[in-house]
């Protein structure tokens, strides 16, 4: 069974409302998982992800329930400038539109430590239900607060509202894409081995802290409740999960490419347990945040990129070549022009600028070094 509810997150200047659609669809008893896309407006791909799941879906028994929300900004999907969707910046602040979520834990002032002493005794599944309203609260008398100061502002209400939706899942997946990119993912240090089951061959670690990202705000209140759990004397295994799912590259939507995309989702509602099959196998790379490398343009100019987003490279590999005109030789154009830019180590290439014009210091590629190979 489906319902459909919508939510207004932006008055224009016009007088008009742009508003938000959740589907969710419900099953027997079982988890929740929350899945939006296009929180950043030129990020797509998530869209006919969302629209392959539903259409997988339709005659497959549900365990529990799914909630979609596709275009989950339709206020920066909308922002265009020429043919160019200027989607990541709020275009009124400059702010990026993954990074105006919160701690709420922190942010509210929460008493976890007085929640923790009330409740460590409750059996794990009890605990999770009663932090789960708490957590609906917290956000609820968060958002009052802004309003009554008159504080809820161009950047957070639409965070807010998505934040307190995913709050209410067990697993929560965030759809985006890079730039010019391949598949990856994000996976906070917890759930690293739960991470494989989403069938990404590369994935970045990060660790267990806020950074901004709906991911982090997801994961950490249960992040927060574990740490404070483990003081008074009590381990737990966190079964509550939010990652990052990066489909290939901005300004792009294909339903073939969604087709084989979302089998990343499917295997993972496997592993929860949404649907009544066994998860596949998988194999890829894994490396942590920190041997993430973004290499920067040491030039000015005009770029060829010998590489593509996916591809593997080893040291001292010519990734690209730099062309200036200000020294161009007639005689010798090519050689004269040209400038070599070699890698210092091996790795992964991930992004990559979506232009060829540059300026020195610009982001070039962004790689993963320092791999590690899993098998699921």
């Amino acid at each position: 069974m489906w319902t459909i509810e919508n939510y207004p997150i932006k008055e224009l200047a016009s007088g008009e409302n742009l508003s938000i659609n959740t589907y969710t669809i419900k099953g027997h008893a079982g988890p929740h998982i929350h899945i939006q896309a296009s929180v950043h407006g030129a990020e797509l791909q998530g869209n006919a992800v969302i629209l392959q799941l539903m259409e997988k879906l339709k005659n497959k028994k549900i365990n529990g329930s799914i909630t979609f929300i596709p275009l989950a900004n339709p206020y920066a999907t909308n922002n265009k400038h020429g043919t160019y969707t200027y989607g990541r910046y709020n275009p009124v602040t400059g702010d990026n539109w993954n990074r105006n979520y919160v701690d709420v834990v922190k942010a509210s002032g929460f008493d976890m430590q007085q929640f923790v002493a009330d409740n460590k005794s409750l059996p794990w599944h009890e605990l999770r239900l009663v932090f789960k309203a708490e957590l609906d609260h917290i956000i609820d008398s968060h958002i009052q607060k802004l309003v009554d100061k008159r504080l809820l502002a161009e950047n957070n209400k639409l965070n807010l509202i998505l934040q307190k939706l995913a709050a209410k899942a067990d697993g929560v997946l965030d759809l985006h894409t890079g730039p010019v990119a391949t598949r990856y993912l994000y996976s906070a240090e917890y759930e690293k081995e739960i991470s494989y089951y989403l069938k990404f061959k590369h994935i970045l670690v990060i660790p267990d802290e806020f950074g901004g990202a709906m991911d982090e705000a997801a994961f950490m209140p249960w992040v927060h409740l574990r740490n404070e759990l483990e003081k008074h004397g009590r381990d737990i295994t966190l079964d509550i999960e939010s990652f990052t799912l990066e489909f290939g590259s901005e300004e792009s939507f294909c339903m073939e490419d969604a087709d084989k995309d979302v089998e990343s989702i499917l295997n993972y509602l496997k592993y929860k347990g949404v649907l009544e099959e066994e998860p596949e196998s998988f194999s890829g790379y894994v490396c942590k945040l920190a041997d993430y490398r973004t290499l920067f343009s040491p030039h000015g100019g005009l770029v060829d990129y010998h590489f593509k987003p996916g591809d593997r490279f080893k040291e001292n590999d010519v990734l690209a070549s730099f062309y200036q005109f200000k020294n161009l030789d007639p005689q010798d154009p090519i050689q004269s022009s040209r400038q070599q830019f070699k890698a210092t180590t091996d790795g992964i290439i991930i992004n990559r600028c979506p232009s060829s014009a540059v300026h020195q210091g610009m982001e070039l590629y962004q790689v993963m070094t320092n791999l590690e190979e899993f098998q699921l």
